[in-house]
């Protein structure tokens, strides 16, 4: 197999976005380029210099729209063009991957292979009373830390000691459970206030450090961004969003803290 080298991933990546941003102009869905990508956008025109992937939001009503028409075959697409949610037997996120088939990716710490891929969070709604949605965050953070311990490669040499432990009793529990049952409980748990009555909202996959109770309406409006070569829909009201998620947004982390996801990709033969 050949090694794709960063600069074409990232090229095969915003061929991937490109789609998904042409399927929700053509069909009423808004999509918002999101995290590191968004502040990619504002801060240099494109990718964080060490970032390697690309995140959109969609709100949870578009979100599931959304998936059904990238699995409908009477939707134009291209072939190589294939989504992964957990309705797929090996994977476990509560999130969907839009991939490149033709291509292969090996991540240290994660078992199973897709190809290069976005990643499309939903929004989901939360309860109307704060200190309940603090509450709610909580356990979809722990829930969170489930889902990734389903997905561990335990020959991974980086794993400490203490990782191994609670990845390892926690990623038996759910064999006890069922992993799928387990996924249909996330599911449901994540659907269980409605987006559209909801003041307050979030993406319930995040970890604590990025996670906010956010105000839909700030939410809502979008603007244009450049990105690289094209241009992309996010959120208007970003420096709101990036000053939660980010602090000083505009300042660059020094480098022992600008982590990248750590993956190697192959085209298939």
């Amino acid at each position: 197999m050949k090694k794709i080298e960063r600069e074409e991933c990232r090229e095969i990546q915003m061929c991937i976005l490109d789609e998904i941003a042409r399927i929700c102009n053509e069909n009423g869905l808004h999509y918002y380029i999101a995290c590191g990508t968004l502040l990619g956008a504002v801060r240099h025109k494109g990718y964080i210099p060490w970032d390697d992937d690309v995140d959109i939001i969609v709100m949870r009503d578009d979100y599931d729209k959304l998936i059904a028409l990238l699995k409908d075959e009477r939707v134009k697409k291209p072939e190589w063009l294939e989504v992964i949610d957990d309705t797929r037997d090996d994977y476990y996120y509560p999130f969907a991957k839009v991939t490149d088939n033709r291509t292969l990716v090996k991540m240290d710490r994660h078992k199973g292979d897709s190809g290069l891929w976005v990643d499309v969070f939903p929004y989901d709604g939360l309860p109307s009373s704060i200190p309940l949605a603090k509450i709610y965050t909580q356990i979809a953070a722990f829930i969170r830390v489930i889902c990734l311990a389903m997905d561990t490669d335990f020959s991974s040499k980086t794993l400490n000691a203490w990782n191994l432990f609670y990845k390892c009793v926690l990623n038996a529990m759910t064999y006890v459970v069922g992993r799928k049952r387990f996924c249909r409980f996330v599911e449901w748990f994540h659907h269980r206030y409605d987006i559209k009555t909801s003041k307050y909202v979030t993406s319930l996959f995040f970890d604590n450090r990025v996670d906010s109770i956010l105000d839909k309406e700030k939410l809502l409006p979008q603007t244009v961004f450049k990105f690289e070569n094209r241009e992309y829909t996010g959120f208007a009201n970003y420096d709101f969003l990036l000053k939660r998620m980010y602090g000083d947004y505009m300042t660059l982390p020094p480098e022992e803290k600008r982590i990248t996801h750590d993956f190697y990709a192959w085209w298939k033969d």
